[in-house]
């Protein structure tokens, strides 16, 4: 059986990992935007594998993807760019959530620094998780397993279903030593009111998702700098 501090540890990297996943897809992200990559690279891959076998990849859906970059506006999101920062947005919030699950260091730090808002976070990243987990929905429409279990929660701890979520660096994370004392955000979450069928990004958007995965991130740095 896995000890507690090894889940822990795992999990923790895992936000780590994804974070710093959403920002090198970013970067090719632009680069792919800024040319086509298919004109000036060989888009034959293949990968290899330890027992001497190999996968290969089809040279013509690589090119499709890059030709299709640079065509895409600045106000659109590219395939890539949308299956890097969704995939990155789920990892971070699956991780947090699983790791916030153990009893530990990381979970009394985080009930320290967030207070009345910890049970409120809780619901929140469970909710992303949720919906990044289960939807296939193209326009990412909510369906009732996305919430219904996290309003439920809420309901039995007595709790508020509108949930409105603050969060400042200099007064929250002080050892991260941000430049701006105003630094954060906020976020506004009313369970109550979900319906099937709404939009994700009506509820959370996509700017807040980024903030909220920095957020994740930093408070292991800041979890890492004071153990």
């Amino acid at each position: 059986m896995i000890d507690t501090e090894t889940l822990l540890d795992d999990a923790l990297l895992l936000i780590e990992q994804n974070f710093y996943f959403l920002h090198a897809g970013a970067f090719y992200s632009q680069i792919s935007r800024a040319t086509d990559l298919s004109y000036h690279f060989d888009t034959t891959v293949s990968k290899q594998f330890e027992d001497g076998s190999s996968y290969s990849f089809t040279p013509s859906i690589i090119h499709e993807i890059l030709t299709d970059a640079p065509l895409v506006s600045k106000t659109e999101t590219t395939l890539f760019e949308y299956f890097v920062e969704f995939n990155a947005f789920r990892g971070i919030c699956m991780a947090m959530v699983e790791a916030l699950r153990l009893e530990s260091g990381f979970r009394s730090f985080l009930q320290e620094r967030l207070g009345e808002r910890f049970e409120d976070f809780i619901d929140v990243l469970s909710f992303i998780r949720n919906v990044l987990s289960h939807n296939i929905h193209a326009e990412i429409a909510l369906s009732s397993k996305d919430y219904e279990g996290t309003l439920g929660r809420i309901q039995r701890m007595r709790r508020e279903p509108d949930i409105t979520l603050d969060f400042n660096y200099t007064q929250d994370l002080p050892e991260l030593c941000v430049p701006d004392n105003n630094y954060g955000f906020t976020c506004h979450v009313d369970f109550s009111t979900m319906q099937s069928g709404m939009p994700f990004l009506d509820i959370l958007s996509l700017r807040e998702l980024f903030l909220m995965s920095e957020w994740c991130f930093n408070l292991v740095v800041g979890y890492r700098l004071q153990r």
